[in-house]
């Protein structure tokens, strides 16, 4: 079987589910009236590996049959995964050295470039919007602790 968008999607449920429920057992499920910390990773877990079975089952039975699936890596759609990838972990590098702001305007910026044809007056628009919603919401809405603005290198 070749790797196709339909058993990729199975293996990455199946993936996340098996390490969710190893987690998870780890932390103790507790009973019915108590519910223990590692109940709502093995359930969640469990949900994904059925869900990642059916999945693999049905690519299986559409690959019998001779249907077409799509690829999972097509060459067009290469370059932005990429470009996502790079920003997802631009933000994750950068939220503790620099801040939240300057974290997310990377985010922003890298993931921009990701689509062709982006305007300079979008992006900095959408930058605008993005940013001071999500300072909004999380910092000051939901008042998670998160440093705006930390220059440390």
């Amino acid at each position: 079987m070749t790797m196709n968008s339909e058993l990729l999607t199975a293996l990455i449920f199946l993936f996340f589910g098996a390490v969710a429920v190893v987690v998870g057992w780890g932390y103790g499920l507790g009973d019915p009236s108590a519910l223990g910390s590692g109940a709502m990773p093995v359930l969640a877990g469990g949900a994904l590996v059925i869900l990642g079975t059916a999945q693999l089952l049905r690519t299986r039975a559409a690959h019998r049959a001779g249907e077409r699936l799509a690829s999972a890596f097509p060459s067009t759609e290469l370059r932005p995964l990429l470009i996502i990838l790079a920003a997802i972990l631009a933000f994750g590098l950068l939220i503790d050295r620099v801040g939240l702001i300057p974290a997310l305007t990377a985010l922003i910026a890298i993931s921009w470039f990701a689509e062709t044809g982006g305007r300079w007056r979008e992006l900095a628009l959408v930058l605008l919007a993005v940013v001071t919603l999500i300072v909004a919401i999380f910092y000051f809405g939901l008042g998670i602790p998160f440093r705006l603005v930390a220059w440390r290198f």
